[in-house]
């Protein structure tokens, strides 16, 4: 049951004007309380507060997944160039374009005409590539999504960079003995590299 919490005599006040005709929504009115003008400005600042820190939080993952799935990006560029390396008798691409038969023929070998992206930046990849058909740029699709070089943009790009021995850059058709791979982050290139394992003409 309600317990009001009122005293005895305004109960008694509440009655008297009830008997006496007074509609009960003014009685009502007269009890209630509103909020001041200062107590929801506060309120609006504690909400302006608490949405600023919830929109911050917001964009920070934002930017986080979308580096994670650059990564991710690099590592499957990395498992390419270990694919390439595994037809190429150990040796790596010179640039992206690079095709294994251009790389063996430099030791005397015939082959296949495969390489890391068959003249793709951006999906569709054609067959002849060794990264999956729908390898895309994470921030904007539209964008290339591989490169040769270092880390610049368009944002959300992977690129590649093939070494010799001396750990000179060597291009495109060229073989290369190691690689670096980098990639460009939502606003700056991604403190995270990618190499392989250095080595040496026997």
């Amino acid at each position: 049951m309600y317990q009001s919490k009122c005293s005895p005599e305004k109960k008694f006040e509440l009655v008297l004007r009830a008997l006496r005709g007074e509609s009960i929504a003014n009685i009502c009115r007269e009890n209630q309380k509103g909020f001041s003008i200062v107590e929801l400005l506060i309120a609006l600042l504690l909400l302006g507060v608490l949405s600023t820190i919830g929109y911050s939080q917001y964009v920070k993952s934002s930017e986080n997944a979308k580096e994670a799935s650059i990564k991710a990006n690099m590592h499957t560029v990395q498992l390419a160039g270990e694919n390439f390396s595994t037809m190429a008798e150990g040796l790596y691409p010179g640039g992206i374009n690079t095709t294994v038969a251009q790389v063996l023929a430099q030791i005397g070998i015939p082959s296949t005409n495969n390489s890391v992206i068959a003249g793709a930046t951006r999906p569709p990849f054609p067959p002849e590539a060794l990264i999956p058909v729908d390898f895309a740029n994470p921030i904007n699709p539209n964008n290339h999504a591989i490169r040769n070089g270092v880390a610049k943009k368009p944002f959300g790009c992977v690129y590649w960079q093939g070494f010799d021995t001396s750990g000179n850059s060597v291009g495109e058709g060229e073989a290369a003995l190691s690689y670096k791979i980098t990639g460009m982050g939502v606003y700056r290139p991604i403190a995270f590299i990618l190499q392989s394992a250095k080595k040496t003409k026997n």
